[in-house]
């Protein structure tokens, strides 16, 4: 398919049209049509994220070809992508005996069927036998790249993509043993295993630092913890919003709730910004960034030496509030009311959303009676419009 060089007015919308005007002809019992060809537009739906499309696409090359394992891997995974796990994966096992000679060469069908498996286990096989031949295939390239000057930054896109495919796939293991695997007796073993395993193939990914400070939590070596977390906010300071070498706002929620575990509060309101800024309807942020005025008020009522004015940048209300006033530190009526203004909005986010994290639900309720009680009036600022209207918590 030849990309046009400009998009004019109404180009997307004809060439949805167009796609289908082919959907219901590859449907159809005539006209001269062949699964490579089906196969390649349903590439592009794919890539456009149009998952019930390139579905339709690909039951007609399945017709034509029942056994072209491209047809039935992209099936499914579209399938998985469109929401229907059973569907999806009863596409990506035909792939394996006996329906076929071999099994799959390749990890896609085992990445995604780790993600829909059904028990913990199940997935660990899957994770496992993908990971093996990605770090297979990492080793393979990094031994014939040995003694070049290519440096990893110039290595291809896919040798990357195998990289954080491979990482990707190791923390999800981690997960595993640290949630539905946690008291097996080999958990804490295979967690250290794995997180040494990820952090060779990407020693500076922060998805595997912020899994290895997770670790040390659950470990209680706090000390050790602190210090990947310090590291973590130190490479990410002074970052703004939307800044492309941001981590994912979910790493970002991660790293957030790992420092204020450290009782690094100011730090975690300086990546907490980044996240309401780019999401403004996210329920964790507004969350967070209330728990994080909160402690920071409770901080002050122990420590008053923390009202001193301070150089740093991060403890200055520019950072916190993102206006430029005096650089003194926030009080602790300031810290409550910063609090409860985004407490209630995440309330008001959490019944929108009926988001179903109860956790968050009962204690953003029980902060805001707290607040309430004690006379707290939510700060307002300038750009925010008044709305008086109240909210339940479930």
């Amino acid at each position: 398919m030849t990309r046009t060089k400009k998009s004019k007015p109404g180009h997307k919308q004809r060439e949805e049209k167009k796609l289908a005007a082919a959907a219901a002809q590859a449907n159809s019992t005539g006209g001269p049509i062949d699964a490579a060809s089906l196969i390649e537009k349903a590439h592009i739906l794919l890539g456009q994220s149009n998952f019930e499309l390139a579905v339709k696409f690909l039951d007609r090359a399945l017709e034509l070809q029942p056994t072209n394992l491209e047809a039935r891997e992209l099936v499914g995974i579209a399938e998985l992508e469109a929401g229907d796990e059973d569907r999806g994966r009863e596409h990506l096992l035909k792939l394996f005996p006996p329906n076929v000679p071999e099994s799959p060469s390749h990890p896609s069908p085992y990445l995604y069927l780790a993600q829909c498996a059904k028990e913990a286990q199940e997935a660990l096989g899957y994770y496992s036998t993908a990971t093996a031949m990605l770090e297979k295939s990492i080793a393979d390239k990094d031994r014939k790249g040995k003694g070049k000057q290519d440096s990893i930054a110039d290595e291809p896109e896919d040798f990357d993509e195998e990289r954080q495919m491979a990482v990707t796939a190791l923390v999800a293991m981690i997960e595993i043993w640290m949630s539905d695997l946690c008291f097996e007796p080999a958990a804490e073993k295979n967690c250290d295993d794995l997180i040494q395993r990820a952090l060779s193939i990407s020693p500076n990914d922060q998805e595997v630092k912020l899994t290895l400070a997770s670790i040390r939590m659950s470990q209680s070596r706090f000390d050790d913890a602190k210090e990947v977390v310090v590291s973590l906010y130190n490479d990410l300071e002074g970052r703004e919003p939307f800044d492309p070498t941001l981590p994912a706002l979910p790493a970002r929620l991660s790293l957030s709730r790992l420092l204020l575990e450290h009782s690094k509060h100011l730090e975690a309101l300086d990546i907490l910004s980044t996240v309401r800024e780019e999401d403004s309807l996210n329920v964790e942020g507004a969350y967070l960034e209330g728990w994080a005025f909160y402690l920071r008020a409770e901080a002050i009522k122990e420590n008053p030496g923390l009202l001193k004015p301070t150089s740093t940048a991060v403890e200055t209300k520019e950072v916190i509030e993102g206006e430029a006033e005096d650089g003194e530190p926030m009080t602790i009526e300031e810290c409550l009311s910063e609090s409860m203004r985004s407490l209630i909005e995440c309330a008001r986010l959490y019944a929108d959303q009926d988001y179903e994290d109860e956790g968050i639900g009962s204690h953003v309720a029980e902060l805001l009676v707290e607040l309430e009680k004690n006379g707290v009036v939510p700060a307002i600022h300038e750009d925010e419009e008044d709305d008086d209207g109240d909210v339940e918590m479930a």
